[in-house]
């Protein structure tokens, strides 16, 4: 680490993980937590009044959930590196975060080494996922922020489709739902997890999920 003082931001709804992640980094002598938030509210009072060498994000803050929070973060302060530090699993949402515009992601299962490897390299401007996490990426997996998939990208017919697909139905009940056949829908659903950059159904709903998409959308015609 270049600098002698590091300012770290802490922002996670649960006092005892903020507490835990502080007493782990106030041992080294030059990792200083300046700041906790327990809400993305009170996260966004103090990046507005404050500067931070480093952010370590929960994806679950209560008032703001998901990898909106990210996006909004890395948008208006775009110098402010991101640790997510969350109790989802690295799949799918280590690759998402990082291509939100984290700069590292870590399972809070993690034991202190890793957290401190992490932030070491995310100090040194690199990207930082589990090494173990890293070996299962599919080949060609870009490790750096992307702008986001648009939902507004699919068609009016594979956006019918990708409603059913994250409702929970299969393929074949979406093909007698739509009278398609199965190879159509099947042709349906990889166009759409292409134009997404996803791999499979259970992403598709972790995307769904994340981007609060739902039934609010409405596709036009």
């Amino acid at each position: 680490m270049t600098k002698e003082h590091i300012k770290i931001l802490i922002a996670d709804d649960h006092e005892i993980v903020r507490c835990g992640v502080r007493f782990t980094l106030e041992k080294q002598h030059n990792l200083h937590v300046e700041d906790e938030a327990s809400s993305y509210k009170e996260l966004q009072v103090l990046l507005h009044h404050h500067t931070y060498d480093l952010l370590i994000l929960d994806l679950n803050l209560g008032d703001k959930n998901g990898l909106h929070s990210i996006e909004e973060i890395t948008k208006e302060f775009s110098t402010l590196p991101i640790l997510v530090l969350s109790m989802f699993p690295e799949d799918p949402y280590a690759l998402q975060s990082i291509q939100a515009g984290a700069s590292g992601y870590l399972n809070k299962k993690v034991i202190s080494q890793d957290l401190l490897l992490a932030i070491e390299t995310i100090l040194e401007g690199k990207t930082y996922i589990h090494p173990e996490h890293e070996k299962e990426l599919p080949l060609g997996s870009e490790l750096s922020k992307r702008p986001q998939p648009s939902i507004a990208s699919l068609s009016k017919r594979e956006y019918e489709v990708y409603e059913l697909l994250t409702s929970g139905m299969t393929s074949k009940e979406i093909s007698e739902k739509l009278s398609l056949s199965p190879k159509t829908i099947s042709t349906y659903r990889t166009r759409i997890l292409e134009k997404l950059s996803l791999s499979n159904t259970t992403q598709l709903i972790h995307f769904s999920l994340q981007h609060n998409l739902g039934k609010s959308y409405t596709k036009e015609s």
